[in-house]
């Protein structure tokens, strides 16, 4: 294993027993792809790593911030696992210079592209969690996004959440279409008016919310989408 490789895992606080499992995670879907072949990639790993990254940062949350219900803890979790955070801890690791990619995405910078970094990011952890199990993966993940907890808290929790930007992030992820809010039903006099949301996706409802405002009912709707997802 090259130095380069030795010093990206001193980095992330893993060296893998089996290199063969790091190379894979390394490995885009474009490499098999341009030899026109069956080569292993990092997609099931990736697949893998989102899980465990997942519960790591819920329970995490659940632990650090007990009196916070379900909606918002659904925000802040989106926030610290969207593909910018984990494109952002990716580069910090320098993990874009050791990723395998076909000769197509080498030429369009697929070494610095958000989404590559992000699934590759989840692979590596996929990885680790593979090799090594749950107690060592839980730690690395902490480790790495400590500053992105440190922010959190830093700025407040219940001031700063932003679920229509989360949601609307999340979603462009898979697509270019954003969310769209639908007012369906306005209730209640006029001094106690009652406004009913829904947000919409691709054709498909993702959540309700109401609220005193129509801004209001479109912030619940959008955390019971995120809660959803």
């Amino acid at each position: 294993m090259s130095q380069g490789l030795d010093d990206f895992q001193q980095r992330l606080g893993h060296t893998f027993a089996d290199g063969e499992l790091l190379r894979l995670a390394l490995t885009h879907a474009s490499f098999g792809h341009e030899k026109r072949q069956r080569v292993p990639d990092n997609q099931r790993l990736e697949f893998l790593g989102d899980a465990v990254l997942q519960l790591s940062v819920t329970a995490e949350l659940y632990r650090r911030f007990p009196e916070l219900p379900e909606g918002r803890l659904t925000v802040m979790r989106a926030q610290l696992v969207n593909r910018h955070n984990l494109q952002a801890v990716a580069t910090e690791l320098g993990l874009g210079e050791h990723l395998i990619l076909g000769r197509g995405e080498e030429n369009s910078q697929g070494r610095t592209r958000p989404s590559i970094l992000a699934d590759a990011m989840e692979a590596v952890i996929g990885a680790v969690f593979a090799e090594a199990g749950w107690d060592v993966a839980r730690a690395i993940i902490l480790r790495l996004f400590e500053p992105s907890f440190a922010t959190i808290i830093g700025e407040g929790p219940l001031a700063e959440a932003n679920p229509k930007g989360s949601l609307q992030e999340k979603l462009q992820a898979e697509g270019d279409q954003p969310p769209a809010y639908r007012c369906v039903s306005e209730s209640g006099p006029a001094h106690a008016r009652l406004y009913e949301v829904v947000v919409e996706w691709q054709g498909r409802e993702l959540g309700r919310g109401q609220g005193a405002s129509k801004k209001e009912a479109e912030t619940r709707a959008a955390e019971a989408a995120l809660a959803g997802l």
